[in-house]
């Protein structure tokens, strides 16, 4: 099956699209006030959506902690790096832009 952006499947779409076609003016004022509601229910947002979606929209996307390990672990001379992967990862970049 397949699942449209919204939530609603496709089949379900069709079934309500076929059926403006050959229903009554109330028949397809009822489908469509029974997809617009199942649309709204399927958009609530709930104390932890909400505040997940406030932190992220407030984040720059940096992990601060991450940062500041890296940066303790370079002061004390513990950061180590893989001079293969680096090149690996150059050469991948280079294939995938083609410079």
């Amino acid at each position: 099956m397949v699942d449209r952006i919204d939530g609603s499947s496709l089949s379900q779409a069709r079934k309500l699209d076929s059926g403006r076609t050959g229903a009554s003016k109330s028949e397809g004022a009822e489908a469509s006030t029974a997809a617009a509601s199942t649309a709204k229910a399927s958009t609530v947002d709930t104390p932890l959506l909400e505040r997940t979606r406030d932190q992220v929209n407030s984040s720059d996307g940096i992990d601060r902690q991450k940062v500041e390990a890296i940066k303790t672990a370079i002061r004390n001379g513990e950061f180590n790096i893989d001079a293969n992967k680096v090149a690996a990862a150059l050469v991948n970049m280079e294939a995938l832009t083609g410079s």
